[in-house]
């Protein structure tokens, strides 16, 4: 790219800090062998100007005379020094590789070479990217609420005693799900390069969404007695996903296999809710969890799409957490039962069984859901099925 010269009108600044700040930031913002026209009105200057491009190692070429102002022509004989500038007029395209000059700075910026790198590990497009990740921004921030004033807290009755208990068990049970889909996500938000700043962006959000659930699902459980009994197994399940290290697949287990079967256990709780401070609390819920999914069936969608041998780390995943949770635990039985009264009204005999075979029927849209989800990533249906029988009985 050819030299270019660059006018630097400065007046009546006489010499001082102002001057030569501007000149400092002139010289920064040129390339090497670029010119400088420094305009003033003072015809003095030439051998402080000489002086100052020694010590800096740039170029004093000549002083031109022209009527009322002195023109002093400078070259930067020094590095470039912002990174921008070695490929100026350029288009900032999205690029399947974050470059590691980025540090914390915005996607489309200058960076001035000799920066810190911060060594970014989630720097490639297909790892985190989301063709729908600006909708699903938008419609978070147009979906929020407030679990303090958009809930009626104080219109919530009280039931019999083992409803109220059923309640507060299955609430105690959301809580622990959504501290985990709290934590994963949060883990990997400062490895993502913010390049792709869309990306943090949208997970904060969801981690925003996480917060407000649990302190609405807490509400609710005090509402009922409080807060109930954590089992193991609920406990063992939810381990197995926080442990996760590696993005692609902690991504799918908590967005398409967990959140995903979430959407339908809220959906079923919202349907069998007596009364509307409840229903309206899982469903503002469950709409939040859906652009969770969203993102993570894009996400995963367009990673196998660019890379089908990845369909084998959604295997082993998924297979080995099976296997360790059927060495260690079943399903809780404490929820399983906690769901059926709250779906049959009650702890009579009658109401029990009716409450069990709603939460069987529940189990089955689980299972299909799951497998339909699968499929729609671009999972082979005989494969996607076994996949989501794999699925941990503990739901998330």
């Amino acid at each position: 790219m050819s030299a270019s010269t660059h006018s630097l009108v400065l007046g009546d600044i006489p010499l001082g800090k102002l001057f030569f700040m501007r000149l400092d930031n002139a010289f920064a913002l040129s390339r090497t062998e670029d010119m400088i026209a420094l305009v003033s009105v003072y015809g003095d200057l030439e051998a402080e100007l000489r002086s100052y491009c020694s010590f800096k190692g740039e170029g004093f070429v000549e002083k031109r005379t022209s009527k009322g102002c002195f023109t002093y022509i400078l070259q930067k004989r020094s590095d470039t020094n912002f990174i921008h500038l070695l490929s100026q007029g350029e288009s900032c395209t999205l690029d399947a590789l974050a470059p590691d000059t980025l540090g914390l700075s915005a996607r489309g910026s200058i960076q001035e070479l000799g920066s810190p790198r911060y060594n970014f590990t989630l720097n490639s497009k297909d790892e985190i990217w989301s063709k729908n990740i600006t909708k699903l921004h938008e419609d978070s921030k147009n979906a929020q609420w407030n679990a303090t004033y958009d809930i009626a807290w104080n219109e919530i009755p009280t039931y019999n005693d083992a409803l109220e208990k059923s309640i507060a068990r299955i609430m105690t049970y959301l809580v622990e799900n959504e501290f985990c889909a709290l934590y994963v996500p949060t883990k990997f938000l400062s490895h993502i390069s913010p390049y792709y700043y869309e990306v943090p962006l949208l997970l904060s959000s969801i981690i925003g969404d996480e917060a407000r659930h649990i302190e609405a699902f807490s509400k609710r459980a005090f509402a009922s007695g409080g807060l109930q009994y954590s089992t193991r197994t609920t406990q063992q399940s939810l381990y197995t996903l926080f442990q996760e290290k590696n993005y692609f697949k902690s991504s799918f287990l908590l967005h398409i296999m967990g959140e995903g079967t979430f959407i339908d256990l809220l959906h079923f709780l919202e349907t069998h809710a007596k009364d509307e401070p409840t229903k309206k609390l899982l469903c503002l819920a469950r709409r939040d969890e859906m652009r969770h999914v969203a993102y993570g069936m894009s996400n995963i969608k367009n990673a196998l799409a660019r890379n089908p041998h990845k369909i084998e780390l959604i295997k082993d995943v998924v297979f080995k957490r099976k296997q360790y949770l059927d060495e260690l635990s079943g399903e809780s039985n404490l929820l399983l039962e906690s769901l059926c009264v709250f779906a049959g009204g009650g702890d009579s005999v009658r109401e029990i069984k009716i409450g069990f075979e709603k939460l069987e029927v529940l189990k089955l849209k689980m299972q299909k859901n799951r497998t339909k989800r699968l499929m729609e990533c671009g999972i082979a249906e005989e494969l996607a099925d076994d996949l989501s029988k794999a699925h941990t009985p503990n739901f998330m």
